[in-house]
């Protein structure tokens, strides 16, 4: 009998079990704080409507400069340690690919044509003797190891002549287009592509040695703005935004978003330009407005201060009627001054943006005493009574 008794008391502890875990989740809805509007304002509370964060387009406006990104920066150096004879261009001044822009004269790039020739000559050598060993391997005059040894030493010859040529081309002098220049020590630097010059580093007569910048160029039609936004100018930007630059027919492009907030509370957003005018130059302090998103702008966003967080869910304050009900929410990531809502919020929804603390000390229950009241979520159980006293024994 104890046995079966047992038994059914697991029984009974069993479903009891199953029927708490299958509780509908609207139970453990959080209890409304029923504070009233002078309650609420005792403590600091205040409140803000959300709204869509859709805009008109062009209501963005953006101040900032006109910079020279990395990759449009080419640099002119000295390939060969040398003494800089003449510099052929001035700044400001726009190039073509190919233009000259200083002349070099260097006694190395002598010596490199020297190899360059000592080695045309063993090249030259090893590939006649190897064609006269095979003759004679073919006759059965020389032995195996002899052709081996001829054709080992030729593909020798190969391979400096190869490093020969690719030194004087890395050095600006290409052998295969000139095979009969004299040696000379003169050396053209040259620009790579279609630029403007933007500084001159180097003056006739310096010495300079091998990575010594003689200029640096600026390739047309490259430029970047880097512009200044607020925390919430930011947060309705998207990278691929549309930019009309005041002066300029081209538009610029939104490229990246700094994710962080610079020492004037301002946020850096960087800009691309690839049109060709003249309407833009570097430093240059311009002004912009957005013309086209790259997105809809439709999602909710509410300030940083808005949101609290228990037991690692992040929840805000919403206000109904008769107080605050805590709503749990699902946020995006990033932000900072403002958070992006994915989930849990309806559009037009009021809640409170100052006073959160005491409203989240009120929900928790922390000094029920100073606090003002707040609603239960159910109606508490009725105690059971308390046991009967046996009568006395007669």
């Amino acid at each position: 009998m104890p046995s079966l008794i047992c038994i059914r008391r697991g029984t009974a502890a069993l479903l009891t079990l199953l029927l708490l875990a299958a509780r509908p989740a609207h139970a453990a809805e959080p209890p409304l704080i029923a504070w009233s509007a002078a309650q609420a304002q005792a403590a600091g509370v205040v409140t803000q409507r959300v709204q869509a964060g859709a805009t008109a387009p062009g209501d963005l406006l953006l101040q900032g400069t006109v910079v020279l990104p990395p990759q449009a920066t080419d640099m002119v150096s000295a390939p060969v340690p040398g003494v800089v004879q003449a510099i052929q261009v001035q700044r400001a001044q726009t190039v073509r690919a190919g233009q000259p822009i200083a002349q070099l004269m260097s006694h190395q790039l002598v010596e490199w044509q020297h190899e360059w020739v000592q080695a045309q000559a063993q090249a030259r050598l090893a590939q006649s003797k190897l064609k006269r060993d095979e003759q004679l391997f073919a006759e059965g005059i020389i032995a195996e190891v002899r052709l081996t040894e001829t054709r080992t030493q030729h593909q020798l010859a190969q391979v400096m002549l190869a490093e020969r040529r690719e030194t004087l081309q890395l050095a600006g002098y290409d052998p295969a287009r000139e095979p009969n220049r004299r040696l000379s020590p003169l050396l053209v630097l040259k620009a790579p592509a279609d630029a403007t010059v933007m500084e001159l580093l180097a003056v006739p007569g310096q010495r300079v040695d091998a990575g010594t910048p003689v200029a640096r160029l600026a390739r047309a039609g490259h430029l970047s703005l880097e512009l200044q936004a607020s925390a919430e100018q930011a947060r309705l930007l998207r990278a691929g935004d549309t930019l009309a630059v005041d002066g300029c027919q081209t538009p610029a492009r939104v490229t990246s978003i700094a994710p962080q907030l610079s020492a004037t509370q301002a946020v850096m957003v960087l800009a691309e330009v690839t049109g060709r005018e003249d309407c833009l130059r570097v430093n240059q302090y311009v002004q912009t407005r957005r013309v086209r998103a790259a997105q809809p702008q439709a999602t909710l966003s509410v300030p940083a201060q808005a949101v609290v967080r228990q037991a690692g869910q992040a929840y805000v304050f919403v206000r109904e009627a008769g107080g605050f009900r805590p709503s749990p929410v699902t946020l995006a990531p990033g932000g900072d001054a403002w958070q992006t809502v994915r989930q849990g919020l309806k559009d037009g929804a009021e809640i409170a943006v100052q006073g959160t603390a005491a409203l989240k000390g009120a929900w928790l229950g922390l000094g029920a005493e100073a606090n003002p009241p707040v609603a239960p979520a159910r109606p508490a159980a009725p105690a059971s009574a308390a046991p009967q006293a046996k009568p006395a024994a007669k």
